[in-house]
């Protein structure tokens, strides 16, 4: 069970990194885990359709130096604004966000652009909401990209 692991290693080992978890049966529980890795600069999240905006969130509220997110989301539709929205408030440092799969709106987008001011680099792929009106907010608001 890697919620269970995620768990058990996040209580010994506190001063990782960089945590990639791809096609694992991790939860919103696992996220959690990873959550308490409060030096944690980069997380890969990939086709791990379990995980959902509450995961999400308890990585924003506990790795708040988190540079790099990557979310391939699978098209499961489990992670969307809500998630992002707490990614915007409370990770300020993220200076590359991928999102595959993810179906961002423009309140997200904004909310992004408007908080992380280091974003260098954002990728929206297979994503069925970005039209005009999020292209320009990207253009209007993301001066670093």
């Amino acid at each position: 069970d890697w919620d269970t692991l995620l768990d058990i290693i996040t209580q010994d080992v506190t001063c990782l990194v960089e945590v990639l978890l791809e096609r694992l049966h991790v939860s919103d529980t696992g996220l959690l885990a990873v959550s308490k890795l409060a030096s944690l600069e980069i997380l890969h999240l990939a086709k791990t359709p379990e995980c959902s905006n509450t995961g999400l969130a308890a990585i924003a509220n506990g790795c708040r130096k988190l540079r790099k997110l990557h979310v391939d989301g699978w098209r499961t539709n489990r992670i969307g604004d809500e998630g992002l929205i707490e990614i915007a408030r409370k990770c300020l440092y993220l200076k590359e966000l991928v999102l595959i799969g993810i179906n961002p709106t423009i309140t997200s987008l904004s909310m992004l652009a408007s908080n992380c001011h280091v974003l260098e680099r954002l990728a929206l792929c297979g994503s069925a909401t970005i039209g005009d009106a999020e292209l320009s907010c990207i253009a209007a608001k993301c001066y670093s990209l």
